[in-house]
């Protein structure tokens, strides 16, 4: 009687297969990673972009009724909004028509340098 020999199919991966799905593998969590930290970090700055504007917007309610300037003036102050405070200047000047005063807002975080945000328009002086 003669025996056969069963020759067992391999089983697993090689080495080298390996090295490569755990670069492939890698690669993707980071770059996913990536993505979830810049996303964040835009939210973050447009966040602070709105509460921002929406200091700005409060100052321009404020000089069309309560604090409607006289004369030119700059001013400047601070507000509280989403949580934090605000540091915002303001310049009322003439404008060329003598019927409306020119107004720029500057807004930035009080712990920042920079302005966020930047607002000019007209305000009627009558």
């Amino acid at each position: 009687m003669k025996l056969s020999t069963i020759k067992i199919p391999d089983k697993g991966f090689s080495l080298i297969e390996v090295v490569v799905a755990l670069l492939i593998l890698s690669i993707s969590v980071f770059s996913i990673y990536n993505l979830i930290i810049s996303t964040a970090s835009s939210s973050y700055d447009l966040e602070q972009k709105y509460l921002a504007k929406e200091v700005a917007n409060n100052r321009i309610a404020l000089i069309n009724t309560i604090e409607k300037p006289l004369r030119p003036i700059e001013r400047n102050g601070l507000m509280k909004m989403g949580g934090k405070e605000w540091y915002w200047k303001e310049n009322i000047k003439q404008s060329t028509d003598n019927d409306f005063y020119e107004y720029e807002i500057l807004v930035r975080d009080i712990n920042e340098e920079n302005y966020i945000y930047v607002i000019k328009g007209f305000i009627d002086n009558a």
